[in-house]
C-alpha cells in the first residue's frame, strides 16, 4: 500500500527519477532521505519513525491504515525481515534491542511502543511501506484473540476490499484453533462493535443474528437475540450527529411498537467499559425474555 510523501528509491528510479535530481531536491529540503524510502514533509512522521528503524506496521495498525475498523489497543505492531544486507543487521540489531526493552519510537505524536511480529521472512513482499491487506490479515490472524481478527476480516469484507474466499484463504492458513472460531467470519457486518457483540453471543451458544429486516420495513436491525431482543451497536468512538441521533430514536420506538425490546450499545461500552457492559447484557440474558416473540410479548403488554 503507498503513501502520500513516501516512495522506495528504486520506485523513484523506475519513474526516472535521477540521482543527481533526487540530490537537488534534498539540498532544497523537498525530500530527506531514510533508506530505502525518500520522504517528503506531507509524510506521516510516526510511520517514518517507524520506516527508519527498518520495520514495517502491520496487524492493526497497519489495518487503520487500509482504512478498516479496528479495535482499541496500545502500541504499535510491526514486522522485519531477516537482515540481508549490513545496513538490514545495524537496524536490525537497533529493533531488538529496542524490543528487549519494549522502546519507544518517537514521531511527530505520542510515543509508539512497539509490539513486533514474527516469524521473520526472508525479503519485505513489496516495496511499499504499508505491506498489503492479505498480509496485514495474516499477521493479525497469528496475533490477536479471534474476535479481534473476526473485526477485521469483516471489515474488510464489509467495505469491498476482501473477498469471501480471500477471507477464507487466509483463515485456513492460520493454526487450527485460530481457523475453526474463525470459520463463523461473514459478509454483512456494519461495524466492529456488531461483529464484537455478536461474536459473544455466539460464544455463548445464544441464538443471534445479524442484520435481520425489520417488520413491514426495509430498514434491518444489527442484532435480533433470540426472538425479541434487538441490539443496535453504535459504530464511532465519538457521538454521531444530530441527524443519525434522531433516526437512530425513531428506529427504536418503530421496534419497541412492534414489541421488541431494544438495547442501544456504544462504542465506549464495547470495547473500554466491557465488563460493566457485559455483566449487565448477563442479566438480561438470565431473564430469558428473548425467547419469547415479539407479538406476545406486545399482547401482553397491551392486555396489562
Amino acid at each position: 500500500m503507498q503513501i502520500p510523501g513516501i516512495r522506495h528509491k528504486d520506485q523513484l528510479r523506475e519513474d526516472g527519477i535521477d540521482r543527481r535530481t533526487l540530490e537537488r531536491w534534498r539540498r532544497s529540503g523537498a525530500i530527506r532521505s531514510v533508506q530505502p524510502w525518500y520522504v517528503t514533509p506531507e509524510a506521516p512522521q510516526d510511520l517514518v519513525a517507524i520506516l527508519a528503524l527498518g520495520l514495517r506496521p502491520t496487524c492493526l495498525d497497519a489495518a487503520a491504515m487500509h482504512g478498516l475498523f479496528v479495535p482499541h489497543h496500545q502500541g504499535t505492531h510491526v514486522f522485519h525481515p531477516r537482515a540481508s544486507t549490513r545496513r538490514d543487521e545495524l537496524r536490525g540489531r537497533r529493533a531488538r534491542a529496542l524490543r528487549r526493552r519494549n522502546g519507544e519510537v518517537h514521531g511527530h505524536g505520542t510515543p509508539q511502543t512497539l509490539s513486533f511480529h514474527g516469524p521473520q521472512s526472508r525479503a519485505w513482499p513489496d516495496k511499499d511501506p504499508v505491506p498489503e491487506l492479505d498480509l496485514v490479515l495474516e499477521h493479525a490472524g497469528r496475533c490477536l484473540p479471534a474476535v479481534k481478527v473476526a473485526i477485521l476480516l469483516e471489515s474488510a469484507l464489509n467495505r469491498g476490499q476482501l473477498s469471501m474466499s480471500g477471507a477464507q484463504r487466509i483463515v485456513a492458513s492460520l493454526p487450527f484453533h485460530a481457523a475453526r472460531s474463525l470459520s463463523r467470519v461473514r459478509g454483512d457486518a456494519e461495524s466492529g462493535t456488531e461483529t464484537a457483540v455478536r461474536w459473544w453471543f455466539e460464544s455463548r451458544g445464544v441464538p443471534v443474528r445479524a442484520q435481520v429486516s425489520f417488520p413491514d420495513d426495509a430498514r434491518r436491525m444489527d442484532l435480533l437475540v433470540g426472538r425479541s431482543w434487538v441490539i443496535e451497536c453504535d459504530s464511532r468512538e465519538h457521538h454521531a450527529d444530530e441527524d443519525s441521533y434522531e433516526k437512530d430514536r425513531v428506529r427504536d420506538l418503530h421496534l419497541s411498537q412492534k414489541g421488541y425490546d431494544v438495547t442501544r450499545l456504544s462504542w465506549r461500552q464495547v470495547f473500554l467499559t466491557w465488563p460493566t457492559t457485559e455483566r449487565s447484557l448477563l442479566v438480561l440474558l438470565g431473564r430469558g425474555e428473548h425467547l419469547r416473540p415479539p407479538t406476545s410479548r406486545r399482547g401482553a403488554l397491551l392486555q396489562g
